[in-house]
């Protein structure tokens, strides 16, 4: 809210130092994308025969890695199911990490990943600066995708009225 109205009493547009002030939205997506990605897992063909952690992984196989089953998981993450984003203040996101790959990694590392984050990060601030709503209880369905059971009903008001 201060940052709006920082931005109203001046007149002036949002920059990209306005986006990285604010980290706690940072946290908020990190939590998002952590419990419930667009993205359940991913198929990788084997090119070669590959061991890992004394599996044998034929050529021409192929192998889903669960995206879902590591973030999920209390070895990596302290109440998993918790929705928890004061819990990225203790974490880099954005650290070569396999505990947090919902842009995947390495030389397949989302090309998109700082755009989206930055899309979500305005949607987000316009939301809860200029909105008040309430949510429907609902749950989230994790298979085949993830969504909500009762696709999250909402009531939104502006917060001028």
């Amino acid at each position: 809210m201060e940052l709006k109205k920082q931005k109203t009493d001046n007149s002036e547009d949002y920059r990209w130092t306005d986006y990285m002030s604010l980290p706690f939205t940072q946290n908020v997506i990190s939590e998002t994308l952590r419990m419930a990605n667009i993205v359940n897992g991913i198929w990788r063909k084997a090119v070669q025969d590959v061991e890992i952690k004394g599996y044998l992984i034929p050529k021409n196989w192929s192998v889903m890695a669960c995206l879902i089953s590591v973030h999920l998981d209390p070895k990596n993450y302290e109440n998993p199911f918790k929705f928890d984003p004061w819990r990225w203040e203790k974490i880099e996101v954005l650290a070569s990490n396999i505990r947090f790959a919902p842009f995947g990694g390495g030389h397949r590392l989302c090309p998109g990943l700082e755009l989206s984050r930055l899309e979500l990060s305005i949607f987000l601030h316009n939301l809860v600066t200029t909105y008040r709503w309430v949510a429907e209880k609902d749950e989230i369905v994790y298979f085949p995708t993830v969504k909500m059971k009762k696709k999250l009903p909402i009531r939104v008001q502006p917060i001028n009225s």
